[in-house]
């Protein structure tokens, strides 16, 4: 859900620029003004790089209260928890994001180099096994919806291209009538006298 608040947008401007302190106080500011949860997530991070995990984590876990069916929160809350140390709580939230989201081939990624990082190897084989998977997926659909995009374009260029033909051809039809009839090359010499003496 993204917001259209004024601080909100600041903030994350500011963020890009790598003014965390700055971006910080506009989505504190943005807080006070809404209630959202990708605010509270956006803040999470920024405390993050601040090297304040304990407010990172705050905001993080709220977030996730604000809006429980949304995947993301718990991964991104996993990452925070990783980065303090709580690697088994990591991978709590990794499980219900993918749980919630099984078709997230990043989380996992993610939960098996987790699981991998504590010495459960045949789980963070089957864990990467499933994301490579989905990966392999993914790029698939991405081609076709590449290749689909291409060839819509392709019919519309063609389309086009048809149209300026049958524009062309019928310019071509009219000019010929007009100069290689005795006719229409009569009519076109009126129209010229007319419109001469018209102005």
């Amino acid at each position: 859900m993204i917001s259209q608040n004024t601080f909100y947008i600041s903030g994350r401007a500011k963020f890009e620029a790598q003014d965390y302190t700055g971006a910080l106080q506009d989505y504190t500011k943005a807080i006070q003004e809404e209630e959202n949860p990708s605010i509270y997530s956006e803040r999470a991070v920024v405390y993050y790089y601040l090297k304040n995990m304990e407010s990172s984590m705050l905001d993080m876990n709220y977030a996730a209260k604000l809006e429980p069916e949304n995947p993301y929160r718990y991964s991104s809350r996993a990452f925070i928890k990783d980065a303090m140390g709580d690697t088994e709580g990591a991978i709590k939230d990794y499980e219900i994001a993918i749980k919630l989201d099984p078709e997230d081939s990043i989380a996992f990624n993610n939960l098996g180099l987790l699981q991998e990082k504590l010495g459960y190897q045949a789980k963070a084989e089957e864990h990467y096994a499933k994301a490579d998977s989905l990966a392999e997926v993914d790029n698939l659909l991405e081609r076709i919806k590449k290749k689909n995009f291409e060839e819509f374009n392709q019919s519309v260029d063609a389309a086009s291209e048809e149209h300026q033909a049958r524009k062309e051809m019928s310019l071509m039809a009219i000019m010929r009538n007009t100069f290689t009839t005795k006719r229409g090359f009569r009519e076109y010499i009126d129209f010229l006298k007319n419109g001469f003496r018209a102005g």
